[in-house]
């Protein structure tokens, strides 16, 4: 037997960060391939809630609540800083997401050092 650990959902984060890059790279190409890259976006976020994994905080501010859509400033959304609150205005559906922006140095827990509990390398070892 071997030592290395088997990671839970795998394939299925695999094929999420996948179907992101996709949508990504469809909707910055050209704007037309808007509703494709709205099916893999909303693909991407079934699978997560079948596979119970949680999609990172960073894909969560940058999808849209509404229409399910990727968020990129000047593409798909406008920006704009008021009153130390962000808001961010989907040029879709007309959603509105605010975050504030108070502590500049501020970083959700997810991203702080003390949240890693351990790295797996997923590559096998040759």
């Amino acid at each position: 037997m071997s030592n290395i650990k088997k990671c839970a959902g795998k394939e299925s984060l695999q094929r999420m960060n996948y179907l992101l890059q996709l949508a990504n790279q469809l909707i910055t190409q050209n704007k037309s391939s808007y509703i494709a890259s709205l099916q893999y976006t909303n693909l991407m976020i079934n699978i997560s809630k079948k596979a119970v994994q949680r999609l990172d905080i960073d894909i969560k501010r940058n999808t849209c609540k509404g229409c399910r859509s990727i968020l990129i400033p000047g593409i798909t959304s406008k920006i704009r800083i008021k009153k130390k609150k962000m808001n961010v205005h989907c040029l879709n559906c007309s959603t509105l997401k605010i975050f504030e922006v108070k502590n500049p140095d501020y970083l959700p827990w997810s991203q702080k050092n003390e949240s890693l509990v351990e790295i797996i390398n997923y590559t096998p070892h040759r």
